[in-house]
């Protein structure tokens, strides 16, 4: 009887390192998500800030979610606590521990989930999200509207001069395709990560592509592209 105790002592032993490291490694992983992230879809128009931290909650650790998240995403009204999944994936999940919602990292800082006809949702740090902001003073100078690989449709200045809150004044040149005169902008602001044009009856969204092209949102296969001239 000793001697099995014995045995199943150094068994213990045995297996104990291995398994504090990999514990370590849950920790480590875990700590790495603390603090400020973002939900959005691909168009940016729906946006969910939340906060990871690796306060024990049911399930997994404890998330916080703005307000607005729920009306974007009205699923993350059950969601209580987040957690690692088979193959490293990143889980929402609710009271029971159900994953609600499942992403996989395809870099550092950025994960991505399928959910159907929701399409592809990214999920990324707040930070990152802060160095891309573009400020005003950025923006400022001339552009075009056009289709892509077709002639500018309209020619425009997006002027420092103030027009209201947070919004400039727009001047647009003459020779404007139809459709952008009938719209005709007058004012342009950044509105998140997003630069609005508004005009006669709207505004119209873009979204960056890179530092020179910006994109109409919600995307289409015959996008609407401001380009920096």
């Amino acid at each position: 009887m000793v001697r099995s105790l014995a045995l199943l002592a150094a068994l213990i032993l045995t297996a104990l390192p291995g398994w504090a490291r990999a514990e370590g490694a849950v920790n480590e992983a875990a700590q790495a998500m603390v603090g400020g992230w973002e939900i959005s879809n691909a168009d940016r128009d729906r946006r969910c800030p939340l906060v990871f931290s690796v306060e024990p909650a049911p399930g997994g650790y404890k998330v916080d979610f703005e307000p607005v998240c729920t009306g974007a995403f009205p699923i993350l009204g059950d969601v209580v606590a987040w957690g690692f999944g088979p193959k490293d994936m990143l889980r929402l999940l609710d009271a029971k521990g159900a994953a609600l919602m499942a992403f996989t990292e395809v870099e550092n800082g950025m994960f991505e989930s399928e959910r159907g006809a929701e399409g592809l949702l990214f999920l990324q740090t707040q930070a990152s999200l802060k160095v891309e902001t573009r400020t005003a003073e950025q923006i400022v100078g001339d552009w075009n509207l056009l289709r892509e690989a077709d002639k500018p449709l309209c020619r425009l200045t997006l002027s420092n001069t103030a027009s209201g809150d947070d919004a400039f004044r727009v001047i647009v040149k003459p020779g404007c395709d139809k459709a952008i005169a009938t719209f005709n902008p007058s004012t342009w602001r950044l509105d998140g990560d997003q630069l609005m044009l508004t005009g006669r009856g709207g505004s119209w969204r873009f979204s960056e592509s890179d530092a020179t092209v910006w994109e109409r949102v919600p995307l289409s296969t015959d996008p609407l592209l401001l380009v920096r001239q």
